[in-house]
């Protein structure tokens, strides 16, 4: 771990230093944070760019760094507009259409019958102006317009009935054929056939010409809206015409006059740059600024204690960094003839690897929304199906954040990795049935890219973990996971000089733990600092009644003053051992708190007795601090409960309640809890956890019947049974 203890002595030593004395390298250090996202995400855009016009002439060969597949988009744009050109125009049935212009005709007639009947009128003119109605006021036929007047004035209204049905006659028959506005021309001339065909005067037929012309009218409607959707369904189904372009082929030659074709080729390939390095330099500095202020901005208001920890804020910045920075290389890997696998490495942005990283070192919720910039970033140094690569990388980190987020052994790591690579199979395979672009190739291509990016998270967060946990003091989960281990050097310590403090602290670390999940406490860091809480004992054993055997106490020989200091004094001692073996902070305050500033109640009133009142009772006082978390706080309740269940002569269930609820409230009373951030419902809860747990412990024996007793008495006598418990007998 040389490397690692490197790295400590640099971030530890170096940075915290100087966090914690210039503000103006801090502000220089997030600068630099926010230079190096600038650089990671501008470098997705190449330098070797070129801009070129149409019929530009090339002052230089322009060859294809990569091989890709492009699409040929002039002949395919040519495909698509044969395809839309033989997409038939779509017309709606118009039911009114017939209805309509029979009440044209008919509005006509009697409007003409009335200009008859009157009898002091100039029915002359009036016809003349009805009739220019349908005929407009073109010159060439105000001629007829005054011949048909002169007709209808002295036709009888028994004709003008034959006329009008006629003009109804012919329009039905028409019109019960489909018209659009296209074929409306060919209907005027079917009409004139049908006039023609009446026996009736000129002047009549022409009557029934014009009035039949005015009134005929298409009887299907264009459907623009539906007309435009077949020809986009018809230009979606062409297939892209493609090409293979090898890398160094010739795109343009130097003398050459570039075509559209080509700056088309250019631009898929990534050659052809259609903005400017400013434009693109800014857009790039207001993103990174954006985001990086929406993050701040999340951690301020909801995460303080991240926020104001300079040490972690380090941290995620140099995760962030290193996730973007392998993302940026994956994706400017090639592999030579497979333009189909290039096109999807997008898929192994590890951003799963700094997900899990973050909610173990740091927490799980600020894991979740780092996820979601990280995975914005990665749409940004990727191209093609950058949304996918977005939702993939979303969901991948999601899965890995929750996988790590209650850790219980070791071979959760490993196991994080599968259930990522499940996830992302699941999420690629979904988003190509939704593009309905799936295929055998492109599915198998994307189960291969999943899988490996998972595997290569758990690798990259496995193999990271230990140096980043070590260079920034931080204890992780899986480092409480190893302290846990029985064969740890203080443990096995414990267990050989200490044996009964040994089994005290795992009785401790199992009813804390039993506990914390309860009132929002870490389970696994209860456990661990329950284990090593009474570390300090291994110094003097025999002074502590649960490592005395043969009823042999040396307090009995000894000042009380004397034994509070040797009791108390395993505190300090336990800090000694703990950081001589390198335990972190987070385990030596459990140490060093589990039984804050109480008093050593049995022998101070012990000194009360023989030396009067006059005693300080400071002097028979732990020394502190007091818990400051409720870790820490449950494991100083846990430590006084099992203690004093365990002294009790016959613990029966309402004795266990009693005495629970008795120590809890004797430590609220001396207030060696309000420096925690627990609730008196949290005491509550702890009060009712323990009892629960106690009294499965300890629990009255079954009474044994006469004939039971007898059989285990006979037994006792013929195999030398213990007297003091039957053989087989197990507790109930």
């Amino acid at each position: 771990m040389r490397f690692a203890n490197i790295l400590k002595y640099f971030f530890w030593e170096r940075i915290g230093h100087f966090w914690k004395y210039s503000v103006t390298k801090r502000v220089l250090a997030i600068i630099a944070f926010l230079v190096a996202m600038i650089l990671i995400l501008f470098s997705n855009f190449s330098p070797h760019q070129v801009m070129v016009k149409t019929d530009e002439v090339a002052t230089r060969n322009i060859v294809a760094n990569i091989t890709a597949v492009v699409v040929d988009e002039q002949q395919t744009a040519e495909l698509q507009k044969q395809a839309a050109a033989k997409v038939q125009k779509s017309y709606q049935q118009d039911q009114y259409a017939l209805a309509n212009a029979k009440t044209e005709l008919g509005n006509f007639y009697t409007n003409l019958r009335d200009i008859l009947a009157k009898e002091d009128a100039d029915k002359q003119k009036e016809i003349e102006d009805l009739v220019n109605g349908l005929t407009g006021t073109n010159n060439t036929a105000q001629i007829q317009v005054s011949k048909l007047a002169l007709y209808l004035i002295n036709t009888q209204p028994t004709d003008i009935d034959a006329i009008e049905q006629s003009t109804i006659d012919i329009i039905t028959v028409i019109m019960d054929k489909p018209i659009t506005e296209e074929t409306l021309p060919t209907a005027y001339t079917d009409l004139d056939k049908q006039v023609q065909t009446l026996i009736y005067a000129p002047q009549a037929e022409e009557v029934v010409r014009l009035v039949g012309t005015n009134a005929l009218r298409a009887n299907l409607i264009y459907n623009k809206e539906a007309t435009q959707k077949a020809i986009k369904e018809a230009e979606d189904a062409v297939q892209p015409v493609q090409k293979t372009i090898k890398s160094g082929e010739f795109i343009v030659r130097e003398g050459d006059r570039v075509t559209a074709e080509q700056i088309s080729v250019l631009e898929q390939l990534g050659i052809q740059r259609t903005r400017s390095y400013p434009v693109i330099v800014i857009g790039t500095v207001l993103f990174v600024l954006l985001s990086c202020w929406v993050g701040l901005e999340f951690l301020r208001r909801y995460h303080r204690e991240t926020y104001n920890n300079q040490n972690q804020m380090v941290l995620i910045g140099l995760i962030v960094i290193l996730v973007l920075l392998l993302t940026r290389l994956l994706t400017v890997i090639q592999i030579a003839d497979r333009p189909e696998i290039n096109a999807l490495t997008g898929y192994l942005a590890p951003v799963a690897a700094g997900s899990m990283l973050i909610a173990i070192l740091i927490d799980s919720r600020v894991a979740y929304f780092i996820t979601m910039l990280l995975a914005l970033y990665t749409g940004l140094l990727t191209s093609g199906n950058q949304i996918h690569f977005v939702i993939v990388a979303f969901f991948g980190g999601m899965v890995g954040v929750y996988c790590v987020s209650k850790l219980s052994q070791t071979a959760d790591l490993a196991k994080s990795g599968l259930w990522i690579s499940a996830m992302n199979v699941a999420s690629i395979l979904t988003l190509m049935l939704m593009a309905g672009n799936i295929t055998l190739n492109s599915a198998f291509i994307g189960i291969i890219l999943g899988v490996v990016n998972g595997i290569l998270s758990a690798i990259l967060m496995i193999g990271l973990l230990p140096y980043l946990e070590t260079a920034f003091g931080i204890t992780s989960m899986i480092k409480l996971l190893e302290l846990s281990n029985p064969n740890h050097s203080l443990l096995k310590k414990l267990l050989i000089e200490a044996p009964g403090t040994y089994h005290h602290s795992l009785m401790v670390g199992n009813l804390a733990e039993a506990t914390a999940e309860s009132i929002d406490a870490n389970p696994l860091l209860v456990r661990v600092g329950a284990y090593y809480h009474d570390i300090g004992k291994v110094k003097r054993p025999e002074y502590f009644v649960e490592n005395q055997r043969g009823g042999n106490n040396p307090h009995e020989k000894i000042a009380p003053a004397l034994s509070a200091l040797i009791i108390t004094s395993h505190v300090k001692e336990g800090v000694e051992l703990a950081r001589e073996a390198r335990l972190p902070q987070v385990i030596i305050d459990f140490i060093a708190c589990h039984h804050g500033t109480s008093l050593a109640g049995y022998f101070y009133s012990r000194a009360v007795e023989e030396d009067g009142a006059g005693i300080n009772e400071d002097n028979y006082r732990y020394e502190g601090p007091k818990p400051h978390s409720k870790e820490v706080a449950l494991v100083m309740l846990a430590d006084a409960v099992e203690a004093a269940v365990r002294s009790l002569p016959d613990p029966s269930i309402e004795k266990v309640r009693d005495i629970v609820r008795k120590i809890i409230n004797d430590k609220l009373n001396d207030r060696q809890l309000e420096e925690c951030d627990l609730t008196f419902r949290d005491l509550d809860v702890i009060s009712k956890k323990f009892c629960s747990v106690l009294e499965g412990v300890y629990h009255k024996r079954i009474e044994y019947p006469e004939n039971i007793a007898l059989e285990f008495s006979k037994r006792r006598e013929q195999y030398g049974y213990d007297d003091h418990q039957p053989a087989g007998e197990s507790d109930v």
